[in-house]
């Protein structure tokens, strides 16, 4: 085999292991059971969401120097911090990490011990979270290498069975748009977020290997983000038709974490049952070390170490427990608001990325992320409950706006306004002028 084909499957199957998070499996199967027999149409909206904008998040900080915060520059220096804070806190302390305590306890323990309560599973939980995310060896990570391919095998074998040999045929659930509905809740995955925070370090392993060339480097990232694409499609859509296929079976408000135990028990049987149960609680904790330690070591530096790298681990295990123990159904529900508010302005500043080489100017950049970040945090405080009534009944009547979609035509307008106003504003080519000597 070729160094480059060897190198390049290496990295597709790490690129793999950085979007799949063990938490994720829930997902695909509870939207496959809202979704019924229009399985497919809600499909092609998890893989727009789960799969394709992540990989694109790859490719649009690749064209901007293999670096997110040159990424970011064109909208003003502060945004890379405040992106990652937003994400970092608001997502992977309040939503991820426990969301991965919590569902170590309802698809693990509790299925292999029903007696044990959530608080000691958590509690313990984030007791080994803190030790490993302390220490400095590698040890987790070779025990990560391991449960991440079992993991892999399990999954993998669930989707054979369940595609080969279906539970029953899906049935009309009577989803109005599937499409909509699996692109928005395809947001809980994070995957987008994770692509564009992961992609540098990504990059610097490829470096690492020897593929310094531009060319090189573009063309093992291609090559890895084609085998990642292929691994996420396998899993998430056979995870996703599984669901549908328990449309008939199951009632519509199941826990999804409920829904996996039941779907896998129909399958496989206990056995089966018990094995994904033992692979997602440590893959879940291998995730939840690997975040924690990213997590503290960035707040760290932000505070120039005035809060050290330890005090920042306590504050994430501790808000970890607290949350955690809200259990996962309540975490995906006040989560969702937070996603709403960030990941229209993350999908539009792909995009600007992607097409780097076509935007105008700085302008363009400012102008739709502003008119994208103003509509999604007034519908993030619409599902808060605070709604300003002349602004929601504005939004109401933007374009695309029922189906989930209303930040997409001002974030194209801002777009046009905002390289408008940048090209025919004196201020803003005087400082164009300056950057380029």
């Amino acid at each position: 085999m070729k160094k480059s084909t060897r190198d390049s499957l290496i990295f597709g199957f790490a690129l793999f292991a950085i979007f799949f998070g063990a938490g994720n499996l829930i997902f695909p199967p509870s939207i496959g059971l809202a979704s019924g027999e229009s399985w497919g149409t809600a499909m092609a909206g998890f893989v727009l969401t789960g799969i394709i904008l992540p990989i694109l998040g790859i490719i649009a900080v690749l064209n901007a120097e293999g670096k997110f915060e040159v990424l970011t520059n064109p909208i003003s220096p502060w945004f890379y911090k405040f992106f990652n804070i937003v994400v970092m806190v608001g997502i992977g302390m309040t939503i991820t990490i426990p969301r991965t305590a919590a569902t170590t306890h309802e698809l693990g323990i509790h299925t292999l011990f029903p007696q044990i309560p959530a608080v000691a599973t958590i509690l313990v939980f984030f007791a080994l979270n803190f030790y490993f995310a302390m220490d400095k060896s590698n040890f987790i990570d070779k025990v990560g290498k391991i449960l991440t391919p079992a993991l892999v095998v399990i999954l993998v074998f669930i989707v054979a069975k369940g595609t080969f040999d279906p539970i029953e045929a899906p049935v009309a659930t009577g989803l109005e748009n599937p499409f909509s509905y699996s692109f928005i809740n395809g947001y809980q995955t994070g995957d987008l977020l994770t692509g564009l925070l992961c992609a540098s370090i990504f990059f610097a392993s490829i470096a690492g290997k020897g593929y310094t060339k531009p060319a090189d480097l573009r063309k093992i990232t291609l090559n890895g983000t084609i085998i990642a694409s292929v691994g996420l499609l396998v899993i998430y859509g056979g995870l996703l038709y599984i669901g549908a296929t328990g449309s008939g079976l199951f009632p519509k408000d199941i826990d999804s974490t409920s829904l996996v135990i039941a779907l896998v028990d129909k399958l496989l049987g206990t056995y089966g049952t018990i094995a994904l149960a033992i692979c997602v609680a440590l893959a879940c904790l291998t995730t939840s070390i690997g975040l924690t330690a990213a997590a503290a070591d960035f707040l760290s530096n932000l505070t120039n170490n005035k809060i050290n790298y330890r005090n920042f681990v306590v504050i994430i295990c501790l808000a970890g427990t607290g949350v955690a123990l809200l259990g996962v159904e309540k975490i995906i529900d006040y989560a969702m608001p937070l996603f709403i508010g960030i990941y229209p302005v993350s999908i539009v500043l792909v995009f600007l990325g992607v097409f780097r080489q076509l935007i105008p100017n700085a302008g363009a950049y400012k102008g739709a992320i502003i008119a994208t970040f103003v509509i999604s945090i007034f519908e993030t405080l619409g599902m808060m409950g605070v709604k300003i009534d002349p602004v929601n009944e504005l939004i109401a009547l933007i374009p695309l706006s029922s189906s989930g979609f209303s930040w997409l035509v001002p974030s194209i307008i801002g777009f046009i306004v905002g390289a408008l106003l940048h090209k025919y504003n004196p201020s803003g080519k005087e400082n164009a002028k300056n950057r380029a000597s």
